[in-house]
């Protein structure tokens, strides 16, 4: 299925979005949530908290958010074969099939990244001609990848027993700063909360965290429109 223009578009801004913080992410947002109230509506109300944080914090704020949520967190670290398969030898084929893939289009990704980050994932989906093959990598790779990300944690599950304690800076679950880990088999979850006071985390009023409203938004443009 062919993607039509405004949708190669909107995923373009996605990864744009997505990707390490750069000037005129702000705008990038706005631009976003304007092609989706017709298109997506659900996703634009779900970016909009994502739109008036970067409107609101300077771009130095925006890098340690960013970092804090993607870089230090395992659970939401930006790499679709990551997410679905761990460091294992899984993950090492899923990115040959990648680079094939990106090959057999015409693609090009930054020979800088890893081309499993979900930023060059979506600038290829944007960029395809969206054939079967790129419907497979959103509905087997993108979609469950941002599942993982995106879904609370099973309230039993050994590693998420108790309330969690937020870092007030970077919305980063207190544990996984200290080193927690998935292993192998990713168990789902996600920072869903970050503090509005950064000189005091167990006062700051709770917000859900805006790189978490971003991923849901991207979830849903990408189920509505693969029809998932």
């Amino acid at each position: 299925m062919r993607r039509n223009p405004e949708h190669q578009q909107i995923l373009a801004l996605f990864a744009d979005l997505l990707d390490y913080p750069a000037p005129r992410l702000a705008h990038k947002a706005a631009e976003c949530e304007a092609l989706l109230d017709s298109a997506a509506p659900e996703a634009a109300a779900l970016l909009h908290g994502f739109c008036t944080f970067a409107e609101q914090v300077s771009i130095g704020k925006l890098e340690e958010v960013y970092s804090g949520f993607f870089d230090l967190n395992p659970i939401c670290h930006p790499y679709v074969g990551y997410q679905l398969f761990g460091e294992n030898y899984k993950r090492s084929s899923f990115l040959v099939g990648l680079k094939a893939r990106y090959r057999a289009e015409g693609f090009e990704a930054s020979t800088n990244e890893i081309p499993d980050r979900l930023s060059i994932v979506l600038r290829f989906v944007a960029h395809s001609e969206g054939g079967d093959g790129t419907g497979d990598l959103v509905r087997e790779g993108l979609l469950p990848a941002l599942e993982r990300m995106t879904t609370k944690p099973e309230s039993g599950h050994d590693d998420h027993d108790g309330q969690p304690e937020f870092d007030g800076d970077t919305g980063v679950e207190r544990k996984q700063l200290d080193g927690h880990s998935h292993g192998e088999v990713l168990a789902g979850g996600f920072v869903l909360e970050m503090s509005t006071d950064d000189d005091d985390a167990g006062s700051g009023e709770k917000r859900p965290h805006p790189y978490h409203q971003a991923l849901e938004a991207l979830r849903v443009v990408l189920h509505e429109t693969w029809q998932v």
